[in-house]
């Protein structure tokens, strides 16, 4: 009775501790992936990164901090003038996505997060690039609506490729429009797993739309 009760007490300790290291861990994620959002902030934006790159040396098994934190460097090449300290970034970004995706394969948001990096890749110059990203980008997409249908970022991803797309070549904002309202439906009927799921894109949607019409 004595081992049984040992036992038990052990388990539960056991259980207790896991508990706390994962609300710790789930703490840490929303305040880095809150700091990432912002990323108008650029210095947020940084900081939010480091914290993920943290995160996800410390937490080996866990997909997110890896796929937040190339969602984080792919935003800071937005905003970096320099060509190549753009790729230095996305170059970062696809190591956290390549692990990401071995931790997670055939995941939608991973599909997506694919397409996203290619996307930046082809800003960066979009006249000798868009042959070779430009696939990759419908490659990540495609493969996003096998694995989710419903996935509103690989909507949004597809409406700002039109929309970023010259008319004479089939794209053009007015074109890009219905696109956009589809997204923003997906959007409103979809439900993140949890707090720190992906769960961005929404306001881009809205913004973009606004600049469409």
């Amino acid at each position: 009775m004595r081992t049984f009760i040992l036992t038990i007490s052990f388990l539960s300790l056991i259980f207790v501790r896991t508990f706390a290291q994962k609300a710790e861990y789930v703490s840490a994620m929303e305040n880095a992936i809150g700091l990432i959002s912002e990323f108008e902030n650029i210095e947020n934006t940084k900081q939010g990164v480091s914290q993920l790159e943290r995160i996800a040396a410390a937490e080996p098994k866990e997909w997110l901090p890896n796929y937040w934190a190339a969602y984080g460097l792919a935003n800071l090449s937005h905003n970096e003038p320099d060509a190549d300290k753009k790729d230095i970034l996305l170059d970062k970004a696809d190591k956290f996505l390549a692990a990401a995706v071995k931790l997670q394969p055939n995941n939608d948001e991973l599909e997506v997060m694919k397409a996203y990096l290619a996307s930046a890749r082809m800003a960066v110059a979009p006249q000798d690039r868009w042959q070779t990203y430009g696939t990759a980008v419908s490659t990540g997409l495609q493969n996003a609506y096998k694995l989710n249908p419903e996935n509103p970022r690989a909507k949004l991803l597809e409406a700002q490729g039109v929309f970023f797309t010259p008319e004479a070549y089939g794209g053009g904002k007015k074109k890009s429009a219905p696109l956009f309202e589809e997204a923003l439906k997906k959007f409103a009927k979809f439900k993140p797993a949890s707090s720190i799921a992906p769960n961005w894109g929404e306001r881009a949607a809205n913004w973009l739309l606004s600049q469409a019409n």
